[in-house]
């Protein structure tokens, strides 16, 4: 299950194929969209596509680390990933003057992070399977490395499946590595509990989706982000048939129009 990096230079591949990044032209609001952990846009991409058909600009490209080779994952913390997100957003509203920040799992950490800072031209905030907290299985061997203090190998989990979906016949769309990195992750759970520090500090309209079954993330977290955002302007939804990549999972339509419904009413 564990592999070391000679291994996993030698073995490791990309699960999936599809677009890993989408750019397209269009109208203010632009959607500046982050992906998960050790993955792509194409774990967006039914509702990228949706909010470009809408008419509206998408900037989803790749997160530092992601898309290449997993061992230059390893190398990658929080701050290196919030330093790629801001020139995106920044990048974002220096040519539409306003955009909206999207993000999924790990991306959601970054999207918060940013609203949290008030940035100009931040038109509103989409989270999508937040990554506030994760489950036990990730969490507690972490917490339990922490109490020793130790610094984390430099070794690689392999991944069962590409994501965790109900419906899996979207399963080889999703492009991700076939292993996460473990220093790396360790990151994702210290960033969330580093961001539910700051999320009160939001105020931009938000929208919280979350699937019912995911088992990456609780779907409590939508509840928790709710009550702890300060935006005044909140609109959470769960969507009862889906997983943590809910943006491809069976209720994808809903999980689409729920989007684009948002962005064109800001």
């Amino acid at each position: 299950m564990f592999r070391n990096r000679a291994s996993t230079v030698r073995h490791q591949r990309i699960l999936g194929e599809g677009e890993r990044e989408l750019f397209a032209p269009g109208r203010a609001p632009a959607v500046v969209a982050f992906h998960g952990f050790s993955g792509t846009a194409a774990e967006l991409m039914p509702v990228l596509r949706a909010v470009a058909d809408a008419g509206f600009a998408v900037d989803a490209a790749l997160l530092p680390g992601h898309g290449r080779r997993v061992e230059e994952l390893q190398e990658h913390t929080f701050d290196t990933w919030l330093a790629g997100a801001r020139a995106r957003y920044d990048a974002a509203v220096k040519e539409h003057g306003r955009a909206v920040l999207l993000g999924f799992s790990l991306g959601s950490l970054l999207a918060l992070q940013i609203a949290s800072e008030r940035p100009a031209g931040l038109a509103g905030l989409i989270a999508m399977g937040n990554a506030l907290t994760v489950r036990p299985h990730t969490s507690l061997p972490f917490r339990i490395w922490d109490l020793f203090g130790q610094p984390l190998p430099d070794a690689y989990l392999l991944k069962p499946k590409a994501g965790d979906l109900v419906d899996a016949s979207a399963m080889g769309t999703l492009v991700s590595y076939d292993r996460h990195p473990i220093r790396s992750a360790h990151e994702v759970y210290a960033a969330g509990k580093r961001v539910l520090r700051v999320i009160d500090r939001i105020e931009c309209p938000t929208l919280i989706l979350h699937g019912r079954r995911d088992v990456v993330c609780h779907w409590k977290n939508a509840t928790l982000l709710a009550d702890r955002v300060g935006a005044k302007d909140v609109t959470v939804r769960i969507f009862e048939r889906s997983a943590h990549v809910l943006a491809c999972d069976g209720e994808h339509e809903q999980v689409a129009r729920e989007v684009v419904r948002f962005v064109s009413r800001l």
